[in-house]
């Protein structure tokens, strides 16, 4: 596939700084990160949730629902939708990945089955963008005013555990 370049706010030295100050890149899964993507992967009938947190070269999981645990919890930063939330600051709503122009090319539609992706940011009380909170769709769908509403509001709780 051929993938764009990544955002260069994803490589921004302070957004950077942020993600390493709060030490959470590659420390074990929390009960309270799990909390809020089951409520996500429950409530808005997804198979999969992801709170992700993004450096310079790899997306990670601090917490995944509905993906294998054993599974390397690192990415590629380029092969992950987590990227574009994280180089704009703003959400990102894709109701069909492959027909997208944003998303068309992304090698997680095939790698993982994504068809459907929508995430919020998840910031650091500096307002730093440190990854994503996100759901994931195997197949098209439409996310409605009410699942944005709960992402929003669970991808806040999400910062809060920051």
């Amino acid at each position: 596939m051929n993938q764009r370049p990544v955002p260069s706010a994803v490589r921004d030295a302070r957004r950077l700084a942020a993600v390493e100050a709060i030490e959470l890149v590659g420390s074990e899964p929390e009960e309270a990160f799990d909390r809020l993507t089951r409520l996500a992967a429950t409530v808005l009938g997804a198979p999969l949730a992801f709170v992700t947190l993004v450096d310079s070269e790899r997306s990670w999981y601090k917490s995944r629902i509905g993906a294998p645990s054993d599974g390397d919890p690192f990415g590629e930063v380029e092969d992950w939708f987590c990227h574009y939330v994280v180089g704009s600051g703003e959400r990102l709503i894709v109701d069909d990945a492959r027909s997208d122009p944003r998303t068309a090319d992304n090698a997680a539609i095939d790698s993982m089955g994504v068809a459907a992706w929508a995430g919020y940011p998840v910031r650091d009380p500096t307002g730093q963008v440190l990854g994503t909170f996100c759901v994931v769709d195997t197949t098209a769908r439409h996310w409605t005013e009410r699942d944005l509403e709960v992402l929003d509001t669970l991808s806040q709780a999400a910062s809060g555990e920051i």
